[in-house]
């Protein structure tokens, strides 16, 4: 027959981690009661075993992050942030830091990740001349995070500036202009132009020439 005393004690020391689980994770629930029973040390073999067995897991998501997508990545990121505490939630060190590790896991499976380079744009821009290039185009703007462009100028020459780093480039139909994310440029007619902007949510292939 089971222990009475030993079956309350383990509920109630499920209970309690699953609390502090909820609290340090950003809930807004509060600890109402005490452990009844103390948790036994873990021994060197056991804390061992445990290090090796969290480097191995580690490794293993860096590898799956690797060659995940960009979606899964994002999500990875996402669920970092979203374990972080939340305002009126205890601001627990250790939440804190799970949510920083995340991150760098994250950023660690970049440097394995296969380069894979986008062939088509899913989106473009008007074909615009010398008349119709938007303001908006011909003084600084810039692409948001995550999003390359590839100026295609069609017909005629166009000066592109890139704010930083500081360069400038003239552009006509055999010499496309790549666009970084986030990259602060411009564009300059020289003459009679069309041109147009091509959008990728990934490295256009334009990078691999």
């Amino acid at each position: 027959m089971s222990d009475p005393d030993l079956t309350f004690k383990t509920t109630e020391l499920h209970k309690l981690v699953l609390s502090r689980w909820e609290n340090e994770g950003g809930a807004t629930t509060e600890m109402a009661f005490e452990p009844s029973a103390e948790v036994p040390d873990l021994t060197n073999a056991e804390l061992v075993h445990l290090r090796m067995r969290v480097i191995a897991l580690e490794n293993l998501m860096i590898a799956v992050l690797a060659e995940g997508s960009d979606q899964q990545r994002q999500l990875a990121l996402d669920m970092g942030g979203y374990i972080a505490p939340r305002a009126g939630a205890t601001q627990h060190p250790l939440t804190v830091q799970a949510s920083h590790h995340m991150t760098d896991l994250v950023h660690r499976a970049d440097h394995f990740r296969t380069a894979t380079f986008a062939t088509k744009p899913y989106k473009s821009t008007p074909v615009f001349d010398e008349v119709t290039l938007p303001a908006a185009l011909r003084k600084e703007h810039r692409t948001k995070e995550g999003v390359w462009g590839v100026i295609q100028v069609l017909e005629g020459r166009l000066r592109y500036r890139v704010i930083d780093p500081e360069t400038e480039t003239i552009l006509d139909p055999e010499h496309p202009g790549l666009i970084l994310p986030d990259q602060p440029h411009f564009v300059e007619p020289l003459g009679r132009m069309r041109m147009r902007v091509d959008f990728y949510a990934s490295p256009p292939d334009v990078l691999s020439t």
